[in-house]
């Protein structure tokens, strides 16, 4: 496994949203100072259009690896039932198809959609949702496989997203085949919402193609209760990495915290030294 890291932090990068290239460049210098190999690109939503040549040129140069994480907040109310919607979604996981071909790169992660209302969703207005995203992703599916892209959608498995548990979302991923739809498992998250990790992790095992870390504590908040730095929450890591080789995952382990300079390097040394201590 190896550390790397998400660069949407904003109080990491001393900067806010959107980014300019040049902006994009100097953060991707500065975290190949601190010492990270692989770096995700995103959200998108908080970069103006990237210039992915140029992003390659340098990224090459330093010699770091890369993904794109769509991200993507997508309304499921207006998703299912306008098309403004739905081709906003359509474009955003397109791009970011598009820029990982750019940046040679192959892997581009996604959020499911998520209803915005508070009030109960109805199952056929749920269901709609699902199956428009299913269609959502058999077309961008094929954009992504001429260009030796896979996809990996995002666990957020759980109301208020488009998926009722993990057995739900587990049994929608299933309709693809795993060379061409995996899963971003984000520990944090699913640890906020009282997910077992065993239970995500040996369910979702043989799809993982990346792992969102953060501490996380299971307050109400998600805002308080997620993307703190390691050592900040109450997850048990040592435990959770053995989860990981258990499945035999051998891939990124994203840094995803809102935090200092500090925070972010000391997360990222803490998870390797238990890499190094359990190889």
């Amino acid at each position: 496994m190896i550390v790397g890291l998400n660069l949407a932090s904003n109080e990491f990068f001393e900067t806010d949203p959107h980014y300019s290239n040049d902006e994009l460049l100097r953060i991707v210098r500065r975290v190949s100072s601190l010492g990270f190999k692989s770096v995700q690109i995103g959200p998108l939503r908080y970069f103006d259009f990237i210039e992915g040549e140029r992003l390659r040129t340098v990224l090459d140069s330093l010699n770091i690896e890369r993904n794109v994480h769509v991200g993507g907040l997508y309304d499921a109310e207006k998703f299912a039932s306008t098309q403004d919607e739905y081709f906003k979604a359509q474009r955003e996981v397109h791009y970011g198809i598009m820029l990982s071909s750019k940046l040679c790169s192959t892997l581009v992660s996604i959020h499911p959609p998520f209803f915005t209302t508070g009030s109960v969703v109805s199952e056929e207005l749920q269901f709609r949702a699902k199956m428009r995203f299913l269609e959502l992703l058999q077309e961008e599916m094929s954009f992504a496989s001429r260009n030796h892209i896979k996809i990996a959608l995002e666990s957020f498995c759980y109301p208020p997203f488009i998926f009722e548990g993990l057995d739900d979302f587990a049994q929608f991923v299933s309709k693809f085949p795993s060379e061409k739809l995996g899963v971003l498992l984000d520990v944090g998250h699913v640890y906020q919402i009282g997910i077992d990790l065993s239970d995500a992790v040996h369910t979702l095992g043989d799809r993982l193609l990346d792992v969102h870390v953060h501490d996380a504590t299971q307050d109400r908040n998600y805002r308080k209760a997620t993307h703190l730095p390691i050592g900040r929450g109450t997850i048990n890591f040592p435990g959770f990495l053995n989860l990981l080789r258990e499945v035999r995952y051998d891939g990124w382990l994203t840094l995803e915290v809102r935090g200092s300079e500090k925070e972010v390097v000391q997360s990222k040394q803490f998870l390797e030294s238990l890499l190094v201590r359990e190889s």
